[in-house]
């Protein structure tokens, strides 16, 4: 099973109608402020922490997000505030862009060899973005897996540990996208 957490993402929502529905796996979404609940006998594979509003900062209730990190050690894919919640969980920092980012952006790979590039042709692919914050300083266990001009960690993984961050929405990033979306999936054992 896959969990998927809403922290008030339009895109995951897109996400799931597009692509979701026609798999055959099961997944469940709670929303951000909603208790995790699950029966003793679920099999958690993977967690996906979505986009929204706020920062991790913010009181914006991140209860399930927290929680869902806490309590199961399986991958977990971060997307734009999923991704700074993941940096802030493990000792990094965000700020505040001094312009908001609201485009298709091209992100260069630093690594192609990582398994969540798995079958891209190439080493720049362009994600949707849409955020005012950033990763200004990626946590100390974490590497760099790819850079744009707006933002110096688009894209990170753990050194030990299958848990990766996009800045940018890869569930609304076309073929590319998708491919890194089925790749997060594969690496859960979907």
């Amino acid at each position: 099973m896959l969990i998927i957490i809403d922290n008030q993402s339009s895109y995951i929502k897109t996400f799931k109608r597009n692509f979701l529905a026609e798999e055959d796996f099961d997944y469940i979404f709670f929303d951000h402020n909603q208790p995790i609940i699950l029966s003793s006998k679920a099999k958690v594979h993977g967690i996906i922490l979505s986009g929204g509003r706020g920062t991790p900062y913010e009181p914006l209730n991140l209860t399930a997000d927290l929680v869902s990190l806490m309590n199961f050690d399986v991958p977990v894919l971060g997307i734009c505030l999923g991704f700074e919640i993941l940096a802030v969980a493990y000792r990094g920092r965000i700020k505040r862009m001094a312009d908001p980012v609201n485009k298709k952006e091209k992100v260069r790979i630093l690594d192609t060899a990582d398994p969540i590039f798995d079958g891209l042709r190439t080493s720049e692919i362009y994600l949707k973005e849409k955020h005012t914050h950033y990763i200004s300083e990626l946590p100390p266990n974490f590497i760099n897996l790819g850079e744009s001009d707006s933002c110096k960690y688009e894209i990170a993984r753990h050194a030990d540990k299958p848990i990766y961050g996009f800045q940018g929405h890869p569930e609304v990033s076309g073929q590319d996208g998708i491919r890194i979306m089925r790749n997060f999936i594969s690496i859960c054992g979907l």
